[in-house]
């Protein structure tokens, strides 16, 4: 994937809820470790590359099973969906650069942008 724009390091933290944005340049595959689905992209707000893994869920809670899933049977009933954590979920910036005034305590090393992804 070739970026438009250089990733802005010196771009401040802020916590920035950027709404809906275009999934084009997102992808997501599993996890080699079978752990979850891996969303792959470029962030909105930085540029930088990011990253973000999606676990399953545990099983008995209403998605997949990483128990099932190992054993290869296919979940049944509701949890036998796909889960769709491209447009499904909250996306932060996970660059993995410490911006500038970013707080020592975040949870995601990035700009503190978060978006969805628009359908």
């Amino acid at each position: 994937m070739t970026h438009s724009r250089p990733h802005d390091h010196s771009l401040a933290y802020a916590e920035d809820d950027l709404g809906e944005v275009d999934p084009v340049p997102f992808t997501q595959r599993a996890a080699p470790d079978g752990t979850g689905v891996l969303v792959s992209g470029t962030c909105p707000r930085c540029h930088g590359r990011t990253r973000t893994l999606f676990p399953w869920a545990i099983p008995g809670t209403g998605g997949k099973g990483l128990l099932d899933l190992v054993r290869g049977r296919r979940p049944t009933g509701a949890s036998a969906t796909e889960p769709d954590p491209l447009s499904e979920e909250v996306h932060f910036c996970e660059c993995g650069h410490a911006h500038p005034q970013g707080p020592p305590d975040t949870r995601y090393r990035g700009c503190g942008a978060s978006w969805r992804m628009s359908r």
